[in-house]
């Protein structure tokens, strides 16, 4: 028993010498450690460090940033180590090659140090240098489109050539956008992945991805494409966002041409205005170039581009650039703005031009006032403004809340404000002023007429001719749809006689037609010519083309009215009785028709004092048309004027016109550009000429946009502009207004 007990020690004191004798082959770990970064940027939680041994084609190491907080934020690599022959795989000795890699990817090569040594080594692919070539992903965007699918690619690229190919694997990964293998609902793009090849001295390469179409109004959207795997280069950038971008409920955006007065000498900046159909939520950014015209770079003008952000909640923006004197005389010269990869809205428009004068022209208008809603409360979306006959006194219809009339009085181009009356105000609480479109006064200026579109009525004012101040004497109000012809009554002209007003209904497709009592102004109705009818009573035919008439006008011998129909896109021609005021309807021109262009969406017509020419405005067209007209009243179309025409600048949207009383000027009004053009006039012909042009933001005149109504004196001395955008009116001076003054009455 003693025997057997003394062996079993033996043994087991055996097995702790060769158990002691083997502790001594094993030796303590190597360790790595350091800081960690990503080209310059610190790591995020949980990224992964890992060591490899290059001979043995495996992991001896790997560390998650972050998890022990004892390391102050660097990482440690423990590499096992062994010199036992043979040695235990996955163990390194001495000199061992490896590798160090951040998720992944290469960023250090290194020699396994001694036993039991620690080593630090701050790492970060940037320090590869060399001839490593670094791999990224950029951002790519699309428009999503209605239907189908659209293409959305991203370019995949290198920090320098490289001499061998690079090739990089890529998949796509949801965010906000959600990906499948087919497009149907809620599926925003088509789930794809593959490898992507960088030939040997090329820089860059794409990929794409197909996005869904739809029709549903959304927030932009996002995916990513993450890299993975590369050879021969180490990822900088491993993911980026592919935005598919909502056009389905975006604002408009829009650039708009300019007039630009060359400097006398010098230079001066000018910008291109661009302008949101409304704000958005987000930024809307995009880039802008100029371009060279007939205008010089250098010598006309500075070049200026870049990347240009309308910031969210704002609506405008303006790009300026530097406009130079040259000291020559010449014509009009032009240069342009290029619009391009526009995000977050519709483009509308995508370049613009400028023209641009010669110092040396000769100006036909030049703004003496300007007062806006911020001096008379309420001057709000003006609608209509309209001179007495003796110049002394200025009426402004307003569109704001139920509808107003404001008066002024005029003196040497200056306005000041008098009063404001509604239907609030004592004496015209039967007032009916909603949505007032036009104002008339007959020849004597005992009578004011107001059209109230929104009430399907016509107000009757007596007019005190010395102070100006109205009186309510009567309101004309349509009762049954029709019946009278004044259904949304937009325009208003009185007889050069004084003895009939002349309504256009807007909605009733109709001509109403009053008589207008010579003691009290009040009216008395007599017929209505219809859209679509045949009168009678009259020897007219069926009245055709006349869809939604808007303005009208009567010829200065009295004989007929002319009417500019927005939607027929047409003037028409009525004869008229001047006894009874009544019409028969003669003819109607209408664009595109036999011969006829460039009045779509007419909105404005005229006649010379003389008789012999007929203008009509074409809102759609961008122009001004001329009719000869024949001694019957007949109309002949002759000639459009519009932007296509060198000589021609602004005029977008043309939607009011007048004459001036020696017949030898026309102005126009544009909308969208913020314009009022001066034509000069052929009295004996009746051609039209280009001669000048005004507008907002322009050479003093800053409160002009979005010009709806104009008149002039009767002496052709000044010109009054009301601005509905603004909510202003402009005064300007003539040529007629210079000569007074040069003949000594200043």
């Amino acid at each position: 028993m003693k025997t057997s007990q003394k062996y079993t020690i033996w043994v087991l004191l055996f097995s702790c010498m060769s158990f002691a004798a083997n502790a001594k082959l094993a030796q303590p770990d190597y360790v790595l450690y350091g800081t960690a970064t990503w080209f310059g940027q610190p790591l995020a939680t949980g990224s992964e460090i890992s060591i490899y041994l290059d001979s043995q084609l495996v992991t001896a190491a790997t560390y998650s940033m972050g998890t022990q907080d004892n390391l102050g934020g660097l990482y440690a690599l423990r590499v096992p180590m062994d010199s036992n022959d043979p040695r235990t795989f996955g163990k390194a000795r001495p000199g061992d090659p490896a590798s160090v890699f951040i998720n992944g990817n290469l960023v250090a090569e290194v020699l396994i140090g001694d036993y039991g040594l620690a080593e630090r080594l701050d790492i970060d692919p940037a320090n590869l240098g060399g001839d490593t070539a670094i791999v990224s992903i950029q951002p790519g965007e699309a428009l999503e489109g209605n239907s189908g699918t659209q293409i959305l690619s991203m370019t995949i690229g290198l920090s320098q050539t490289s001499d061998e190919d690079v090739s990089v694997n890529w998949a796509t990964s949801d965010d906000s956008a959600i990906g499948s293998d087919a497009c149907n609902f809620d599926v925003d793009y088509i789930q794809n992945s593959g490898t992507a090849q960088i030939p040997a001295q090329m820089l860059e390469t794409s990929i794409q991805v197909e996005v869904c179409g739809d029709t549903l109004i959304e927030g932009s959207e996002s995916f990513d494409v993450v890299l993975s795997a590369p050879v021969n280069a180490v990822i900088q950038l491993d993911r980026a966002a592919g935005t598919i971008l909502d056009d389905d409920g975006l604002p408009e955006l829009s650039v708009f041409d300019m007039v630009v007065f060359e400097p006398q000498a010098g230079s001066l900046v000018q910008g291109f205005e661009l302008r949101l159909s409304r704000t958005n939520s987000v930024d809307v950014t995009f880039d802008a170039s100029t371009i060279v015209g007939t205008a010089a770079e250098g010598l006309d003008f500075v070049a200026n581009s870049g990347q240009f952000v309308i910031a969210a909640g704002q609506q405008e923006l303006s790009i300026p650039v530097e406009f130079l004197a040259d000291g020559l005389t010449e014509g009009i010269e032009v240069m342009g703005l290029q619009i391009t990869n526009v995000r977050n809205a519709t483009l509308i428009s995508d370049s613009a031009t400028a023209f641009i004068l010669d110092s040396d022209r000769e100006e036909q208008t030049e703004k003496q006032d300007e007062i806006d809603q911020s001096q008379v409360l309420d001057l709000l979306n003006p609608s209509d403004v309209l001179i007495s006959n003796d110049d002394q006194h200025v009426y402004v219809s307003s569109l704001s809340g139920s509808g107003s009339l404001l008066q002024f009085n005029l003196s040497d181009g200056a306005l000041s404000f008098v009063n404001t009356i509604n239907n609030t105000v004592t004496g015209f609480e039967s007032g009916l002023f909603s949505q007032i479109r036009q104002i008339a006064m007959t020849p004597d200026g005992r009578f004011l007429y107001a059209a109230a579109s929104g009430d399907n009525a016509i107000m009757a004012f007596q007019r005190n001719t010395t102070t100006g101040a109205l009186t309510l004497a009567g309101t004309m109000e349509e009762t049954t749809p029709g019946d009278m012809g004044i259904t949304a009554v937009h325009g208003l002209a009185v007889s050069p006689d004084g003895k009939h007003l002349y309504a256009a209904g807007s909605n009733s497709d109709s001509i109403g037609v009053f008589s207008i009592d010579d003691t009290l102004g009040t009216l008395t109705f007599v017929e209505a010519e219809v859209q679509g009818a045949n009168d009678a009573d009259d020897s007219g035919g069926v009245v055709t083309f006349m869809d939604r008439p808007v303005r009208l006008t009567v010829s200065a011998d009295g004989n007929h009215v002319y009417v500019a129909a927005d939607f027929s896109s047409s003037v028409a021609v009525f004869n008229r009785d001047q006894t009874s005021g009544e019409l028969s309807f003669m003819e109607s021109l209408k664009s595109g028709v036999n011969g006829v262009t460039s009045i779509g969406g007419a909105a404005g017509v005229n006649v010379s004092q003389d008789g012999a020419h007929v203008y009509v405005i074409g809102r759609a067209d961008d122009a001004v048309v001329k009719f000869n007209r024949g001694v019957d009243g007949s109309l002949t179309f002759d000639t459009a004027l519009t932007q296509s025409n060198t000589d021609f600048i602004g005029l977008d949207a043309p939607n009011a016109v007048i004459s001036n009383p020696a017949d030898d000027r026309l102005y126009v009004v544009g909308f969208d550009d913020s314009s009022m053009v001066t034509f000069s006039r052929d009295t004996a012909l009746g051609n039209l000429e280009f001669a000048d042009i005004e507008q907002d933001g322009v050479n003093g005149v800053d409160k002009m946009n979005g010009p709806t109504a104009l008149d002039i004196t009767s002496d052709g001395a000044w010109v009054i502009v009301a601005a509905g955008v603004d909510n202003a009116l402009v005064v300007f001076d003539t040529p007629r207004n210079d000569l007074i003054f040069k003949n000594g009455f200043e």
